[in-house]
């Protein structure tokens, strides 16, 4: 994965805990899980034990399909924790450069 793509969704994540329309949310949920599901396939192509299943477990939990019905200062907790868990783990899902 690109690392600015990587610093784009932990920022869009964190950009999630402000007070935004709800059109936000819907556009933060899609773009999220896709990240998620993206970073659950790289971390499991790289044989990290933990990773995948808690990037599978977020794609599932921020799926644009089925809202998850949590009040908001629980999905502000989430947005900055799954925000900060990407930069954490940056190294282990970003794209490796060939030179």
């Amino acid at each position: 994965m690109p690392p600015p793509l990587i610093y784009i969704a932990a920022g869009m994540l964190l950009l999630g805990a402000a007070p935004l329309p709800y059109g936000y949310y819907i556009f933060l949920r899609i773009v999220i899980s896709s990240i998620f599901v993206w970073a659950a396939i790289v971390s499991s192509e790289r044989k990290n034990p933990l990773l995948p299943w808690l990037f599978g477990f977020l794609a599932i939990l921020f799926n644009p399909l089925i809202k998850v019905p949590f009040p908001k200062e629980v999905w502000v907790v989430m947005d900055v924790g799954a925000g900060l868990l990407l930069l954490a783990t940056k190294q282990s899902i970003q794209q490796r450069i060939n030179r």
